[in-house]
């Protein structure tokens, strides 16, 4: 974990929902495992007090990229920054998924900010495999479909459900996984999501009563990044945890 102040390289907008912000550090991108996280301090003030989590979406030798929504004053101040402009990160932060899951088909089901952390996943699986993971991604319409050069690797593996039926198949992204686990054996599945709190709940019901195996990262809001706070405490079967240490990444297993 180290705590580094780094210069900005990019921050554009890629569709009408996200952003990109891009930066160079070798201290943050070193052995760095999808579905952990970022803590960002905006501004050097107190509005906002509390530095910002954001998952690592690509890391390409030193060079790191996130995506995120803008949804109050401080991704509002993020999106205002410009390339030159520094900002403190606190990082690599929490757990991150299995990356070995043995010989069973990786399924990732995103939504809303839980997107990013899974492409990371995605790009770091050997998509020569015969059995490549499949990507089914959720969102309300096709404003947040990335774009094709976002998803140049992986575009031939990714499904869309969106509410409106603007793009893909119309409706929640957990209609697509129930296709998938009528098409395929459960006990070659492994599941891992991340996204809203409801969706994912979902997926972990839809995957017990099957009896797929899995993991979910949860969004919790954070405050130090590091369990010190216990400001995003959830319940697990052994008791409570914090989603920043302990997570953000929990088996199904886990929880109750």
């Amino acid at each position: 974990m180290h705590d580094v102040t780094v210069e900005i390289l990019e921050n554009k907008k890629i569709n009408a929902v996200y952003w990109k912000l891009t930066f160079s550090s070798s201290k943050l991108s070193d052995n760095v495992r999808p579905g952990q996280f970022l803590n960002i301090q905006i501004e050097n003030s107190t509005a906002p007090l509390w530095r910002r989590p954001f998952s690592y979406y690509r890391v390409s030798g030193p060079k790191v990229e996130i995506l995120y929504e803008v949804v109050g004053c401080g991704t509002e101040k993020l999106s205002q920054k410009k390339r030159g402009s520094t900002l403190k990160i606190l990082g690599p932060l929490g757990k991150g998924f299995s990356q070995k899951i043995g010989a069973k088909r990786r399924i990732l089901v995103g939504g809303g900010c839980g997107v990013p952390p899974l492409i990371f996943l995605a790009g770091k699986t050997k998509l020569s495999d015969s059995t490549p993971p499949i990507l089914l991604f959720g969102c309300q319409s096709d404003d947040a479909i990335l774009p094709k050069t976002e998803l140049s690797k992986l575009k031939n593996l990714v499904s869309y459900a969106t509410e409106d039926g603007s793009c893909g198949t119309k409706g929640f992204v957990t209609k697509l996984l129930e296709k998938i686990l009528k098409e395929n054996n459960p006990k070659k599945l492994f599941i891992q999501t991340c996204g809203p709190k409801a969706m994912m709940e979902a997926v972990m019901r839809m995957a017990r009563t099957v009896g797929v195996d899995g993991e979910l990262s949860f969004d919790e809001r954070m405050a130090c990044g590091i369990g010190a706070c216990l400001g995003c405490v959830v319940e697990t079967k052994e008791g409570r945890k914090t989603s920043c240490h302990d997570g953000p990444v929990f088996s199904f297993e886990e929880l109750p």
